[in-house]
């Protein structure tokens, strides 16, 4: 039997673009290796009763994948954090919180910098602004080089009239932003090391760059403006991120979809130029009309499909995609709220209101830039800044009562080390973030009931993520756009006639949003003429 459309991999783009296609008339085959669908959007026990994010801890599925994907999405409800971010101090001193309420996270500025509380309601008014021509921008599939459609034309004016409306002020910092180091961008607008560290710490966040970088401004923007704010903590389900992974599947169920888990496949087959379905590792074939992947670009096109099908300039240029990983992670059950200094005196309701978003742990912007040295010269550094968020906070169902699960990313730490491996040195990793979170929060190390340590290998061995990369290759100004993943095949397709991209590692690469998905599917049905 010839399937419509098989589809590699059911991440949340995968699983989206399911759902899409299925809508559209349809009958996808989704295939997943692992015994779970969701992609980084999973849940691990830890220990028994302990459910913590196994990878991302957040996620911000776009408005418009939810207005496409309708009533079949069901109630898919995420709680927003009161706070944006916290970030406590080392010596005990004031914790700053970014709430979401604006004019509360100003009086919390001002107790470091009044000056700096009176410029952050403008500096997020005109990133707010240029957020939307940015938005714009990922909202369209990038137009094609070498035949620019009516539909491209129409969505380039209209990028242009949101660009012209932007007045001259922020016109002028679009362009000089994009290419500038994130620091500096920071120095122009704030005095307080506090504030500037924090806000920065998005533009390098699962890159390969460190806050002194060109192009680190663009990173912060680009991921900011899915909600037109420098820093976007996203949100969680209940039950943890496992459950948007479920929604999305019942979603593409409810459509038509079917999906099959412990499914890996092999390889692509392809006949005269044109994908005719998969192999799986078991050597079962399915034969299909179409094939969707939403791996990463390198492993789809150089893993999958035999070299003999594609020209050695393209093979050459897909293997220079850089897919180079920064992120670890450790997750950790904890049997009380860790005490982080500044927030001692705060009422318990206070403190958990504090830490309802993330945690960042970095001491200024020159201990990040440290910290990314250690990383170029292939080593980590004995001081990661780290991203930590605690779910059990929103949803105490996560862990026993009175206890919590942290979820911890930790950066920087290269996919490739230079003198050990990651398999001798995963426990001087957990050891490292334990002691990190412990000079913020005393006492931390005491209160562990169980970890769980992924190095960036991890990533790449069992979670399918290409040099151990979360976003399927860099978020960097030449990879980006246009060039996502390379110039000319920006637009979901291949140079294998009805083999198609779908994930993270294709337009516009943000992350956990689901847009991938969803314009991926639209590319799709759009050259199928339904």
């Amino acid at each position: 039997m010839t399937r419509d459309v098989v589809i590699i991999g059911a991440g949340h783009n995968g699983l989206i673009a399911a759902a899409l296609l299925a809508k559209a008339g349809l009958k996808p085959l989704e295939h997943e290796r692992s015994d779970r669908v969701g992609g980084c959007a999973t849940m691990s026990e830890i220990a028994p009763g302990y459910h913590c994010p196994t990878l991302a801890h957040r996620a911000a599925i776009h408005p418009s994948v939810l207005r496409a994907l309708g009533p079949s999405a069901g109630p898919l409800k995420m709680s927003r954090p009161d706070a944006l971010v916290c970030a406590p101090a080392r010596d005990g001193g004031h914790a700053l919180t970014l709430w979401a309420d604006t004019a509360r996270a100003v009086q919390e500025i001002a107790r470091c910098s009044p000056r700096d509380g009176e410029r952050y309601p403008r500096f997020l008014e005109s990133v707010a602004r240029i957020g939307g021509v940015i938005s714009a921008l990922i909202a369209a599939p990038p137009p094609e080089i070498d035949r620019t459609t009516a539909a491209d034309i129409a969505s380039l004016l209209r990028t242009v009239r949101r660009f012209r409306a932007l007045g001259k002020t922020d016109a002028y910092r679009l362009l000089r932003w994009l290419p500038m180091p994130v620091a500096d961008l920071m120095g122009e607008w704030f005095d307080s090391e506090p504030l500037s560290a924090t806000i920065a710490a998005d533009g390098v966040f699962g890159a390969y760059l460190g806050p002194r970088s060109s192009g680190s401004a663009a990173t912060l923007l680009l991921r900011g403006a899915g909600e037109g704010r420098p820093i976007a903590p996203g949100s969680m389900p209940p039950g943890g991120m496992g459950a948007l992974g479920d929604s999305l599947a019942g979603a593409a169920r409810a459509l038509g979809a079917e999906i099959r888990l412990g499914a890996h496949v092999g390889r692509v087959t392809v006949e005269d130029g044109r994908a005719r379905g998969i192999v799986l590792a078991s050597g079962d074939e399915v034969p299909a009309r179409l094939v969707v992947s939403n791996l990463d670009p390198r492993r789809t096109m150089l893993d999958l499909v035999d070299p003999v099908h594609l020209l050695p300039d393209f093979r050459r240029a897909i293997r220079n995609v850089r897919m180079r990983g920064t992120l670890a992670k450790v997750n950790y059950a904890v049997s009380v709220l860790p005490s982080f200094g500044g927030l001692r005196d705060h009422d318990p309701q206070s403190q958990k209101a504090a830490l309802s978003g993330c945690v960042r742990l970095c001491r200024s912007i020159d201990g990040i830039e440290r910290a990314f040295d250690a990383a170029k010269y292939g080593g980590f550094s004995d001081e990661p800044w780290i991203e930590l968020a605690i779910p059990s906070i929103a949803d105490p169902r996560l862990a026993p009562d009175g206890h919590h699960v942290i979820s911890a990313y930790v950066q920087f730490a290269p996919y490739e080390l230079r003198r050990t491996t990651w398999d001798q040195e995963r426990e001087r990793l957990g050891d490292t973030a334990t002691r990190t979170i412990a000079s913020y929060a005393p006492g931390f190390e005491r209160t562990i009931v169980a970890r769980q340590i992924i190095t960036p290998l991890d990533l790449e061995r069992t979670y399918g993520l290409t040099g151990g990369q979360i976003f399927h290759g860099e978020l960097a100004l030449d990879q980006l756009l246009l060039a996502r993943p390379l110039l000319g095949w920006a637009r979901y397709r291949t140079p294998i006639e009805n083999l198609f991209l779908c994930g993270n590692g294709t337009h516009p690469g943000t992350g956990l949003d689901g847009r991938a998905g969803l314009l991926a599917a639209r590319e799709i049905v759009k050259d199928l003429g339904r």
